[in-house]
Formats: structure tokens, sequence, C-alpha cells
């Protein structure tokens, strides 16, 4: 058994918590003010996502310029981050964009769309 400490992100107490692990099983979470925490050590253990946020390049007049602010639609698999950043630099986009719209779907395989934050036309 090993202790992992934690910042937790899920409210704004940000509770600083050490979780107690044994291979990839949980076995005690403590500093937590609230269940939520506990929640979180759990997922954070086994499987960390992020949402991504980054900007994509849009093509206008043969002129480029990162100003298509992006996000993944959900939150992904941490480790595949790297890679979904990678194909977000790889894709320019040539129309205007609606907030929402899916620029790059399933990103890396991993079931997550990769959709504009904002309206740029």
């Amino acid at each position: 058994m090993k202790d992992v400490k934690m910042s937790c992100t899920t409210c704004p107490n940000s509770c600083e918590m050490v979780a107690t692990v044994d291979g990839d099983k949980m076995v005690a979470v403590t500093g937590n003010l609230c269940k939520r925490g506990v929640d979180f050590a759990e997922q954070e253990w086994i499987n960390p996502v992020r949402t991504l946020t980054s900007t994509m390049i849009l093509r206008r007049t043969g002129r480029e310029a990162l100003s298509i602010p992006v996000k993944s639609a959900a939150p992904m698999p941490r480790d595949r981050m790297m890679d979904a950043m990678a194909a977000i630099r790889k894709t320019a986009i040539d129309h205007p964009v609606a907030i929402g719209e899916v620029l790059i779907p399933d990103v890396v395989g991993c079931g997550i769309d990769v959709v504009a934050s904002k309206t740029v036309g």
C-alpha cells in the first residue's frame, strides 16, 4: 500500500487529500471535506480525465492565425491529451464556425469530439 497526495478540484474547498491505494484499489481517503472528494480521488487514481482547451488555425485568404478557440466536448483521458493536441495542430479550418460545431470528430479514437467554443465568422 502507498499514500498518494492529491488536490481535489470538484468544489471551491480545494481539499488537500491523501489517498491510500493498494494496486489499483482505493483503500481510504483522508482530508476531504465532502463526499465528492472520495469520488474525485477514485476517478483520479483509476482513470484521470481533463477537459482539453486550445486554439485552432483559421485560414482566410492565405493568412493563417490561431483564432478559433476549441475544447473537448467532454472530459477526455489525460494520457491521450498530447495526441489530441497534435491532431489539433495539424488541422486548419477554412470556413466560419459556430459555437459547438464539431471540428474534429472522435479525436484520437477516444470517443470525444473537439468542438468550437466560440462562433468565428
